[in-house]
């Protein structure tokens, strides 16, 4: 049974400048805490149904973690859904959302599905240990995410 991790921030940008940002690749080093390293990134552009993006980071300096992700769903300026092909995860959707809240405002919400192994022991850790780094992890994102949107 899948797990599933939920948060929003409200942003001082539009949804359709929000999306921009997430929607390009290149920007996810702009959002990851100073202990994940971004070792390489390969994509062929921005957000585009079906377009691959394979990312080789260093957790805390030295944890490998490959990834291959897909975009599964890509509807301007409001969502945009990647789903992982390869890596750590038995299931791994990430859903961006972006909620107009009037004029140069939004409320950006992240949505994960995730899945780590299928026993009961995945199931444990899919709870405890993935659920806390998630919290920590966005945590860090929307705060950047925040000052970029402040910037803008």
């Amino acid at each position: 049974m899948p797990s599933i991790f939920h948060t929003s921030t409200p942003l001082s940008a539009s949804a359709e400048a929000m999306f921009a940002f997430h929607s390009d690749p290149s920007n996810l080093s702009q959002v990851m805490p100073p202990t994940l390293t971004l070792v390489s990134l390969k994509t062929d552009g921005p957000a585009q149904e079906g377009r691959l993006i394979e990312l080789h980071c260093r957790d805390w300096w030295i944890i490998p973690m490959r990834w291959t992700c897909r975009w599964k769903t890509v509807r301007r300026p409001h969502l945009l859904v990647d789903e992982i092909v390869k890596g750590p995860f038995s299931l791994f959707v990430h859903q961006h959302r972006f909620e107009a809240q009037g004029a140069g405002r939004c409320v950006m919400h992240d949505t994960i599905t995730y899945q780590w192994g299928r026993s009961w022991w995945g199931r444990l850790v899919s709870e405890t240990g993935v659920r806390l780094y998630l919290t920590l992890l966005f945590k860090y994102r929307h705060h950047r995410t925040r000052k970029w949107a402040d910037a803008v």
